[in-house]
């Protein structure tokens, strides 16, 4: 089947750029009400207005795919669906630390076929297709290869509130720590694919995601020669982990040995 990537790319980076611009019109100020929706959980105005923007932006485009957000959910039985995560990194956000950015990706039948995500605070957009590679600005990007893994910097992240007990990912970064060069938690999935995939990062994992956090990231770090995989494939509670040709199996191999529900799905 031929696919307009060409549209879907647009769409995409447009989008991302709008709810964008939102966050940016917020950004540090008081009008953005901080809401709770659990324990550890908080969403703001700008997530709320960000999703709204970016949905009606795809769904004017392209009315017969299917969209899934973060805040207002939404269907995903269907061949194409967007993900969209209108502010990755809200918990930054509210802080005014400036890692954080908007999400969108597309899945037909599973598979991730483009993605953007922009960074306001940088006035950043990356974005990828399917077979197409990754850019930064309009710029090709590609990951850093390494020989030792005391050279390189591997990103984590770990949710707020855990399902699984915390000790397994003490031993899981214990382990990376005493091997790796440095470990960073810049706290934002989606911009630590980003950064992964422009060579800041030389590896990544990170836990209990859910799609809109992964599906742009993932297909950036991929097109820009990182291997990725996840743990539950592009479900809730899914785990990333990522890498150049040094990471990704040193990373592998401590999740292996340390994670019991797992199914890895390459991508």
């Amino acid at each position: 089947m031929m696919h307009n990537l060409e549209l879907f790319l647009r769409v995409a980076k447009e989008a991302s750029l709008l709810g964008g611009l939102v966050l940016k019109e917020f950004y540090k100020r008081e009008e953005n009400r901080v809401m709770e929706k659990g324990e550890k959980d908080i969403y703001s105005l700008a997530d709320k207005l960000s999703e709204e923007r970016i949905r009606e932006h795809i769904q004017r485009h392209l009315p017969d795919h299917l969209i899934v957000g973060e805040e207002e959910g939404g269907l995903s039985d269907g061949d194409y669906v967007w993900y969209i995560d209108p502010l990755d990194g809200t918990k930054n956000y509210v802080a005014g630390f400036p890692i954080f950015g908007t999400s969108v990706g597309l899945l037909y039948k599973g598979k991730p076929m483009v993605g953007a995500i922009y960074l306001p605070a940088f006035d950043d957009l990356y974005w990828a297709t399917d077979g197409g590679g990754a850019y930064k600005n309009g710029k090709p990007i590609k990951i850093k290869q390494k020989k030792e893994l005391k050279r390189c910097y591997i990103a984590y992240g770990y949710p707020s509130r855990a399902k699984r007990n915390l000790d397994t990912y003490w031993s899981i970064f214990k382990e990376i720590f005493d091997k790796a060069g440095a470990m960073r938690r810049p706290g934002a999935a989606a911009v630590d694919l980003c950064f992964l995939a422009e060579g800041i990062f030389d590896g990544l994992l990170e836990f209990e995601l859910n799609p809109w956090d992964v599906v742009a990231g993932s297909l950036i770090a991929k097109e820009a020669g990182a291997k990725v995989a996840l743990t539950k494939g592009f479900r809730p509670s899914t785990d990333v982990y990522a890498g150049n040709d040094l990471c990704f199996p040193f990373i592998e191999n401590v999740i292996k040995l340390n994670l019991e529900d797992y199914d890895e799905f390459i991508l």
